[in-house]
């Protein structure tokens, strides 16, 4: 009997990350704010990315703003090794 493969193990790295904004709609969450899209910005603090948000509303009044902090990373580490 072969052995299959052992599954790759996940790399998870979890820190106090940084907020992002998205645009809710009802296909899902979205970057980008219009046509032209708006840039990838890492907000340091909640009040900065909540006065981004309150300014992209003013651009797109009719958008649901939606802030998340990033809290880990998760990802496949290298030669599907164990932990």
């Amino acid at each position: 009997m072969t052995d299959s493969a052992a599954p790759a193990a996940p790399d998870t790295k979890s820190f106090r990350g940084n907020y992002l904004l998205f645009r809710k709609t009802p296909k899902g969450l979205r970057r980008k704010m219009g046509a032209a899209g708006a840039p990838r910005f890492r907000h340091p603090t909640f009040d900065s990315a909540e006065a981004e948000a309150g300014r992209l509303l003013g651009l797109y009044p009719e958008a649901t703003i939606v802030v998340l902090q990033e809290v880990a990373r998760v990802k496949l580490k290298p030669g599907g090794e164990g932990r």
